[in-house]
């Protein structure tokens, strides 16, 4: 009897360690649409860490989530980046895009261009698999708005985000 009770508490103890550990989900890059961009104008992007995943019930208890957040023009140009860490229950500083200051536009001129959020990925170490993974319970939510400079009055607001998988990693080719 004495055997099969030390067996049943290793076997929980196993257990009890495959589901502590969180299961990472495949991963993903949000993005907007596209959106003109015009002398005088500021984009902005604004990006909130709810709290809530699939393994949190409240915003206390979440995890802090980190991203890079990236312009890109319509020719896939990264014009800005930065990167953020975002407290649970909170929204990250707003990331600036100014028509002027960080493009120069002139007057008449215009550019399209698109926000990105990108998680940080987690490579599997341990498996054959390439593609990069992210942890299950970030998520971070995504506005991009677009405001007049000199009024700060808002002009367009950009609220649904697209997820795009990642593209898969190259794993080095294997000599014979």
């Amino acid at each position: 009897m004495f055997r099969f009770a030390q067996r049943i508490c290793v076997f929980t103890l196993a257990s009890a360690g495959v589901f502590a550990q969180v299961v990472p989900t495949p991963a993903v890059t949000r993005t907007t649409g596209m959106i003109g961009l015009a002398e005088g104008q500021t984009a902005r992007l604004n990006v909130l860490n709810p709290g809530f995943g699939p393994i949190v019930a409240t915003p206390a208890v979440g995890t802090p989530c980190s991203a890079v957040l990236e312009f890109m023009d319509g020719t896939g140009k990264v014009l800005k980046s930065t990167s953020v860490t975002v407290t649970p229950g909170q929204a990250a500083t707003p990331f600036d895009l100014f028509s002027d200051a960080d493009l120069g536009l002139a007057l008449d001129a215009r550019v399209e261009i698109r926000a990105l959020i990108i998680p940080p990925t987690i490579i599997p170490v341990t498996s054959t698999s390439s593609t990069p993974m992210q942890p299950a319970a970030c998520t971070l939510i995504g506005t991009l708005e677009i405001f007049d400079s000199l009024t700060k009055r808002t002009q367009a607001v950009l609220g649904g985000m697209h997820d795009v998988p990642a593209a898969p990693v190259a794993t080095p080719a294997s000599s014979q």
